[in-house]
């Protein structure tokens, strides 16, 4: 398999974006921005993402005992670009606070405490896992109980897709751009 063929395939996925931060043991802080977070486990509560090896916060967390994961939401590309720059600080721009002594998002869909679990070598990457030891998420958000009417834009989450950040968009929409020319649309 050649490597641009491979990227390609790849690309079309569309995956979570979010911010990893975690700090060494001078206390510095290091992020990077993600986009293959995903739930591993319900017990013991697990996720995982993927950091290459090149990233400059893989040292610290192979080591870190924790780190703080935000999920970032569709209005959020900024940050994520951010926390993707090289040679940029990362941590100097707005939009920024704490959650368990950890930089985070503010104003992010969710942000997770997690403790390390454990690193494991995968080709030029490693999956890092970790425990969520705490969960905070914004109180006027429910996903499991948002009613379809309700507008989701402050929801929707931020998607790293075919080498672009995207959002998703509402039901209406999609149905609208997905259905046949001429034809009725599904009510439910």
């Amino acid at each position: 398999m050649d490597a641009d063929t491979f990227r390609a395939a790849m690309a079309r996925i569309a995956g979570p974006v979010g911010v990893v931060t975690v700090r060494d043991p001078d206390g510095v802080p290091y992020g990077m921005t993600v986009s293959s977070l995903c739930s591993l486990s319900l017990r013991p509560p697990l996720v995982l993402f993927c950091a290459a090896d090149t990233a400059s916060c893989h040292p610290v967390l192979r080591t870190a005992r924790r780190w703080c994961v935000s999920v970032l939401a569709a209005g959020q590309e900024d940050v994520a670009r951010r926390f993707a720059a090289k040679g940029e600080d990362r941590f100097a721009g707005p939009g920024l606070d704490a959650f368990g002594g950890l930089p985070a998002v503010r104003g992010s869909l969710a942000r997770l405490l997690c403790a390390y679990e454990q690193v494991v070598p995968a080709g030029d990457h490693s999956i890092v896992v970790g425990r969520v030891l705490e969960a905070q998420l914004p109180s006027n958000i429910d996903p499991l109980t948002l009613p379809e009417d309700r507008p989701a834009a402050a929801e929707a989450p931020l998607l790293y897709h075919a080498r672009g950040y995207r959002s998703l968009a509402p039901a209406a929409a999609h149905e609208a751009l997905s259905a046949p020319l001429g034809a009725p649309l599904p009510t439910g």
